[in-house]
This record gives structure tokens, sequence and C-alpha cells, in this order.
């Protein structure tokens, strides 16, 4: 058995709490943690009961730095996990948190893909945005059933392919321009192809210009 000699308000933050064993630091855990598991000077406690309590407190300070967080703007699980790791929490206590904001929906892969795509599906092409989610930690069969309602992009393409060329001569270098700006925004040759065939034939009406 160990005794609490000390219980100090931490210097900068008024919700955690210095908890000193036998007259040295050993730990911070927050001021609800600590008085739940009634911590008070003079206390005879174990190595293993302190250690119980600090992951308890530090899975409640993660949780709500991550809700924190995602209320300000949407996260993968990946991102939270990214997070939390570089806020220097452990696996087991990284788990836990994301295990609970599942069960509160606050983090949802599939809700998150389904937004985004919604949300750029006008701006980029279906290989960007698959690109962009991959990143986030979103996978390959989540993204595919998500755009599945969103395959035909031809009208987008040549939204923005007569932009693109908008007070252009037709000549073979801004096409060929064309091609590599409508690529860069993740669109297939397949989409591109027809839209330049179009361009080139004098097949799009005025009025998209």
């Amino acid at each position: 058995m160990s005794l609490i000699t000390d219980i100090k308000q931490a210097k900068g933050n008024k919700k955690r709490v210095h908890i000193y064993i036998d007259d040295e630091f050993v730990c911070s855990v927050d001021d609800f943690t600590a008085f739940k598991n009634k911590l008070r000077v003079g206390r005879e406690i174990t190595r293993h009961e302190l250690e119980e309590i600090v992951t308890e407190s530090e899975q409640s300070s993660g949780f709500e730095r991550v809700v924190d967080l995602i209320s300000r703007t949407p996260k993968t699980e990946k991102q939270v996990r990214d997070y939390l790791r570089e806020k220097g929490y452990m696996p087991k206590t990284i788990l836990c948190i994301v295990n609970k904001l599942k069960d509160y929906r606050y983090i949802d892969d599939q809700r998150y893909a389904e937004m985004y795509i919604e949300n750029y599906i006008n701006r980029y092409g279906k290989r960007k945005i698959e690109q962009n989610l991959i990143l986030r930690g979103i996978d390959k069969e989540t993204i595919a059933e998500c755009l599945e309602d969103n395959q035909d992009q031809s009208e987008v393409v040549l939204n923005f392919a007569t932009k693109f060329m908008k007070n252009r001569e037709p000549t073979r270098e801004n096409f060929e321009k064309l091609c590599r700006h409508l690529a860069g925004k993740g669109f297939e040759w397949s989409e591109i192809s027809p839209v330049i065939s179009k361009l080139k034939k004098g097949e799009v009406d005025e009025g998209w210009y």
C-alpha cells in the first residue's frame, strides 16, 4: 500500500489535480475522476488501483477532447485515432474512446463518406474523391457503395470543360491543357473524351459558356 500525501490543483488547468504518493508526484487526473474515486490526502492506495483511476481519467479527458474536435468538423475513425495518438494517449485508451464514440454514433465512417461525396461530387471526379476518402481512412468497399448513386458525372465534366475553354481558342494545345485540368480534378478518360469530342465538333450549346 502507498499513501496519498498531497493533492494539488494543476497550474493552467482547474479541472485537473496532481497526485502525490509518499511525497512524490506520480500522476495527474481530472477532478471529477478524483472525486468519483474518493482520492484524498491520507488515503492508502495500491499502484494497481491508481493505474486504473489514471486510465479512467485519460479515457474521460480524451473523449471530451474528441467530442469538442468533431463538434467543429466531422472526423473519420482514422482521423480520431491519429489525433489521440498525437496527443500521447495509449493504444488501450484510444480503443476505449473510439468504441464509446461509435456507440454514441459520434463517428460513423459510412455517414462521413456520404456527406463528403454530397459536398464534393460537383467539384471533383470520383477518382479524386475516392483518393481523398482513402487518405481519411475510409475503406474502398464503403466508398464504392456510397458512390453508387453518383455514377454519371457527364454534366459536371462538361461544366468544368466549358468554363475552362471560355475565351480560349479551340487549339490542340488548349485541348491538351483541358485534358490535364480535368484529369487533375479526378475525372477518368472515359468521362473526359466524349466532352472533348463535343467541344471539338462544336456540339456544345452556347448556353453552356
